[in-house]
């Protein structure tokens, strides 16, 4: 309960700040899988920001030994890291208490976002004995949402992989699947919504909030398969 109500009060602080004023660290990360449950963390890759300014120097990018050894065929294919590459890479517990230090104080934005922070937060608890809660903001969740206010084409809708959804923005989308180029072309895609929102006179964080604090609800109707190309 104590808890509940120190968030609530996170997030009505949080709330009344400027976009424009506000830190972010775009997150990306790379999996042996979609399983929440059985899958693990390969690769976290993240850029922060100031608002609309993409922070280009202050990036943070690790690749990790995984506790599981069984990679899933499909993941292979889309990522192209394979298990021997990782075999001689670090174990997760100290790079997620690096990027515990670098994320802190941020919002958390990404694309389908809910996904890379509920592994996020299995491997932090399970790890490090640490409640990673922060507040978050979906990338795809804000291009929908202004498809469906009419200032987006109606026939972006169709749109829901990073990649398709960056070019239809003019947004380049090259060497995808590899976190830190993913957390970059996603960190675009943020800042240009960021403008369209501005348009609309979206100003403050609680308003963003609104529109793309992701939760169950608002993946109804999106493949999880198809947001990330499997």
């Amino acid at each position: 309960m104590i808890k509940f109500f120190r968030k609530s009060k996170e997030k009505k602080l949080i709330s009344q700040q400027m976009i424009n004023d506000t830190n972010f660290v775009v997150v990306d990360t790379e999996l042996t899988g979609l399983n929440e449950f059985k899958d693990n963390i390969i690769a976290i890759g993240a850029i922060k920001m100031i608002g609309r300014t993409i922070k280009i120097g202050d990036i943070f990018y690790r690749t990790v030994s995984p506790s599981t050894k069984k990679f899933r065929k499909e993941s292979i294919m889309i990522h192209e890291i394979t298990p021997s590459e990782l075999e001689k890479c670090p174990e997760i517990k100290p790079i997620l208490k690096e990027f515990i230090s670098f994320a802190k104080d941020n919002i958390v934005v990404g694309h389908c976002i809910n996904l890379d922070i509920s592994f996020l937060k299995r491997e932090i608890k399970s790890n490090i004995n640490y409640n990673f809660e922060p507040f978050s903001v979906d990338t795809l969740l804000i291009y929908k949402w202004l498809i469906k206010k009419g200032i987006l084409p109606p026939e972006f809708i169709k749109n829901n992989s990073l990649e398709n959804i960056a070019i239809s923005l003019g947004i380049e989308a090259k060497e995808l699947h590899d976190a830190l180029s993913d957390a970059y072309i996603t960190a675009q895609i943020f800042q240009k919504l960021l403008f369209y929102l501005a348009d609309l006179k979206i100003f403050n964080v609680g308003e963003l909030l609104n529109i793309a604090c992701p939760d169950i609800c608002s993946y109804k109707n999106i493949a999880k398969k198809e947001a990330y190309q499997l």
